[in-house]
């Protein structure tokens, strides 16, 4: 095998480890979100939060009504820091 092939093949498992990663820290986020949603609705509002304090990313700890996409695009980049 050249090392070129090896280098390829390297970087390809890399991508694949990385990506399959953010599948799994997705997943997670969406199971936070369906949790702290109580009565899904879509939103978790800030009565449903007291619930679940440790599941809302801190940079959203102060709005009053956290939207699904809100909550995903907070929570997979405080995942992807990890």
């Amino acid at each position: 095998m050249s090392k070129t092939t090896v280098l390829i093949a390297t970087l390809l498992c890399g991508s694949l480890w990385a990506q399959s990663g953010l599948a799994a820290d997705q997943k997670q986020c969406a199971d936070q979100f369906k949790a702290a949603d109580l009565n899904n609705d879509g939103v978790i509002a800030r009565s449903e939060m007291g619930s679940s304090p440790n599941m809302i990313p801190a940079s959203l700890s102060n709005k009053s009504r956290i939207s699904r996409k809100e909550y995903m695009a907070a929570c997979t980049k405080v995942a992807a820091k990890k």
